[in-house]
């Protein structure tokens, strides 16, 4: 257990250092848009940049990954954050800020195709689904702690000191994330079939893939819509969203924490589809409460905290599943995940966009379950086939 703690933890802080680049930010936008003297429409555009270049560089990363291998894709991606970081503190008009947060969109992608990657391939099979739920667990605590400190570095300090901070505890991470990271993935076989086109070929990554990014789609649709339905909906102030997020994020760790005995005791497959099932249940029972009247905000809460404990059973096994490939290919299928999950985000996100001005939650709850059956239906039945050649040598590893 301790190499595993050597390996996960160094990755887990320069994953949530990429995550704090958008989330420490976020309180600081209202206050940039007086500095700056610019309108709302260019102030929130500081965050479409970022989340742009987080997506349109996964592909890229991922077949860095493969060319340089995870150590070099870590130290460019981490020292261009770094650079970003500081060159946003520095910015002198929007422009110059838009080209920076862009660039720090893509300088974060590295951290999400490498670390998963790293961690599937150096760690044994039980604890490949024990570090990619440590790695989520931190990746979850971020969207609720972030705004938190950034709101209370701006009671002290303007805008430019979060991207200051940032950049500061990025490049401590650095050197310990460097040294974690290996050259090469190991049993790496550059011969065989690493293509995007190969990858999409197997049919059980890519029903493991969708099944996990459709899930991600319903969690990023309500996170996104969520603020929006505590007003229209319940008449409630932005609090209330901060105090759904923290349950929720305290639910999800508190399972997480426990994935990879759940894993190691019923099996990947069971514990992704129990995970199926039971989101489908709980997005039912949604619809039924908005279709039958406002569900009310303590209603909302139990089924929210219940969602996100339940991701934390099937996401790290449906994850650590999908990635069980050659190693050659595991850079460029983390890749394509990352990708189908920001893809779904943003689809189910602007889906229910145009009803979250009404009184009602149900346009949302009918999104998030359909978006749920059809995960579901990705592991109906579940993709048990694999080669030999699919093995990860670390599965094949003694503990």
């Amino acid at each position: 257990m301790p190499s595993t703690i050597r390996t996960v933890l160094p990755l887990s802080i320069v994953t949530a250092t990429s995550m704090l680049a958008m989330d420490l930010f976020l309180p600081a936008v209202p206050t940039l848009q007086a500095s700056l003297g610019i309108d709302v429409t260019l102030a929130q555009a500081t965050i479409a940049v970022f989340l742009a270049g987080l997506a349109a560089s996964q592909l890229v990363w991922g077949e860095a990954m493969t060319r340089l291998g995870p150590r070099r894709c870590v130290l460019i991606g981490v020292s261009l954050l770094v650079l970003s970081a500081f060159g946003c503190a520095l910015a002198p008009d929007i422009g110059w800020l838009l080209a920076m947060r862009a660039l720090q969109g893509a300088a974060a992608g590295a951290a999400t195709v490498v670390a998963p990657s790293v961690v599937r391939a150096t760690l044994p099979d039980e604890h490949a689904v024990k570090g990619i739920a440590s790695i989520a667990m931190i990746e979850s605590a971020v969207p609720a702690a972030g705004p938190l400190l950034g709101s209370a570095l701006l009671l002290a300090m303007d805008w430019r000191s979060t991207f200051w901070i940032l950049g500061g505890v990025t490049l401590l991470a650095l050197p310990f994330v460097v040294r974690v990271t290996p050259r090469e993935l190991p049993g790496l076989d550059r011969t065989a079939a690493a293509g995007y086109l190969a990858i999409l070929g197997n049919r059980k990554y890519l029903r493991l893939a969708l099944c996990h990014a459709l899930c991600f789609g319903a969690l990023l649709s309500f996170v996104a819509s969520a603020p929006q339905l505590m007003v229209h909906a319940f008449g409630l102030g932005a609090g209330s969203f901060a105090a759904l997020q923290l349950m929720s994020v305290l639910c999800f760790m508190a399972v997480a924490s426990q994935s990879g005995r759940i894993s190691r005791r019923f099996g990947p497959a069971r514990a992704v589809q129990f995970g199926c099932v039971a989101h489908v249940a709980l997005c039912g029972a949604f619809v039924l409460l908005a279709w039958l009247g406002r569900p009310g905000f303590v209603g909302v809460a139990v089924f929210w905290c219940a969602f996100c404990a339940v991701l934390a059973v099937r996401g790290p096994a449906a994850f650590s599943e999908a990635l069980a490939l050659p190693p050659v290919q595991m850079g460029r299928a983390s890749a394509l995940l990352m990708l189908a999950i920001l893809a779904a985000g943003a689809l189910g996100t602007q889906g229910v966009a145009p009803f979250m001005s009404g009184p009602s939650a149900l346009p949302l709850a009918l999104a998030m379950l359909l978006l749920c059956l059809a995960s579901f239906a990705m592991v109906l039945p579940y993709p048990h086939v694999r080669t030999v050649a699919s093995q990860s040598p670390a599965s094949q590893c003694p503990p």
